[in-house]
């Protein structure tokens, strides 16, 4: 969302007595341009519970998330948490904190945002030579994802044949609800190396060739 679009979508919150929940995790790797400011920044009446994770920026096995809570939820929300869990552990979270304390945190984002920006470019590249006038790019430069819009493909039946391939990919239809849902596929970038995606793409190509009946040379 633009900045404007977001302050208007706080000014909505704060007039309806709203309350906005922000899953930001991955917005730390932007490419072509700084990181938008989160809606919890542009708060100013504490009508935003903003959630985020260090799985994707660190490792998933670390399982440790983190909520901003509005001051007047806090205590609901303590009280919600111990009833759920004993939460993740303290040496873990200290660990992390200390990390962060450090420095360390920040420069891993920098130099992991360089890696992964070098990996989408050639993603993006690889997709647009492969694919070329079959799917479409959707979204912008950042996360750890990329989305192809392939509208005459069976996007579910070519993702499983492509998992049965050792392909891993995501329909787009699976994330939709209504009677026309929008068809193409969700590919991530951030565990594969260039080396190995020039091949992924082509195969991919050569699904969505056959799924879609068109007949080609890839």
């Amino acid at each position: 969302m633009s900045a404007a679009r977001r302050l208007q979508l706080l000014a909505w919150a704060q007039r309806e007595g709203a309350w906005i929940v922000e899953d930001d995790y991955d917005s730390e790797y932007r490419y072509d341009s700084r990181p938008i400011t989160a809606l919890h920044g542009l708060d100013d009446h504490a009508r935003v519970v903003y959630v985020g994770t260090f799985s994707k920026v660190m490792f998933p096995s670390l399982r440790l998330g983190y909520l901003i809570v509005p001051p007047d939820l806090v205590e609901r929300f303590l009280a919600v948490r111990q009833a759920m869990d004993l939460c993740p552990s303290h040496a873990v979270q200290s660990t992390m904190a200390e990390f962060m304390r450090e420095g360390h945190f920040a420069r891993h984002i920098r130099r992991m945002r360089v890696l992964y920006a070098s990996r989408r470019a050639a993603l993006v590249a690889f997709v647009e030579r492969e694919l070329s006038g079959r799917v479409t790019l959707m979204g912008d430069p950042a996360g750890m994802h990329i989305a192809l819009l392939a509208p005459a493909c069976n996007d579910a039946a070519i993702a499983a044949r492509a998992l049965r391939e050792g392909l891993l990919l995501s329909p787009l239809s699976a994330s939709c609800s209504g009677p026309s849902p929008l068809r193409g596929f969700v590919l991530g970038f951030g565990n594969t190396s260039e080396a190995r995606m020039e091949a992924a793409v082509k195969r991919l190509g050569k699904l969505v060739d056959e799924g879609s009946g068109v007949s080609g040379s890839r």
